[in-house]
């Protein structure tokens, strides 16, 4: 079973590194700059764990949290390390505090705990909306109104990779990679394909977009 993980920090640098990381881990990352962007990801997503940094500009993580009540486990990412700011951040909500600059695998085993923790406790859904449609991850099934769109092998793994980075261009190299290696052109043609059943409903607010000479990005 894979996870999904938010991390909300305005550096775009540790954003990066820790996408890359916990993809390496076997995690779902999806990634907000701001508060702002991260209400709009809550509309679409269901999160296993967020992780928050205390410092952003307009709304900090703290004020964000005393604001929005959260079911997922929330880990406080900050360069704020003394006693009162933890004990603040916890207060608010957080289950867990770690402080900039950290080791990457300590909040590996931290995700870890706290997921496995919540697991027990609760069952996530592994299931990601976008539009009127939401995408099973468990069974890679489709669904619109309960009734479940007919896809091919190929396009579940396609829509396996676009409904896990709403939002974000994914090159054409970088698909056929996830893809093992599959021919460009092989790909434009599921595409089309994926398209023509997920835009089949108009009153479906969701485009899968061609992004010329780079790549395709999936709206919701």
């Amino acid at each position: 079973m894979q996870y999904h993980i938010l991390v909300i920090d305005d550096d775009d640098e540790i954003r990066q590194l820790l996408a890359k990381y916990l993809n390496k881990n076997g995690y779902i990352v999806s990634l907000s700059p701001n508060t702002i962007v991260a209400e709009r990801l809550f509309e679409l997503f269901q999160f296993d764990l967020v992780i928050l940094d205390v410092l952003m500009p307009k709304e900090t993580g703290l004020d964000f949290l005393k604001r929005k009540t959260l079911k997922q486990p929330v880990i406080m990412l900050t360069a704020l390390g003394d006693v009162d700011d933890r004990i603040n951040g916890l207060e608010s909500g957080a289950e867990d505090y770690i402080a900039k600059p950290f080791e990457p695998k300590e909040l590996l085993i931290r995700i870890e705990k706290l997921i496995s923790r919540f697991k027990k406790d609760s069952f996530i859904e592994r299931k990601i909306k976008f539009g009127n449609y939401q995408f099973d991850l468990e069974n890679k099934n489709l669904l619109s109104n309960n009734k479940i769109i007919p896809l091919t092998t190929g396009q579940r793994d396609l829509l396996t990779i676009f409904a896990t980075n709403l939002g974000i261009i994914i090159p054409r190299e970088e698909i056929a990679k996830q893809l093992n290696n599959i021919n460009i052109r092989t790909i434009d043609t599921q595409i089309t394909r994926l398209r023509s059943k997920i835009e089949k409903d108009p009153k479906s607010p969701i485009s899968l977009q061609t992004v010329r000479n780079h790549g395709y990005v999936l709206w919701g």
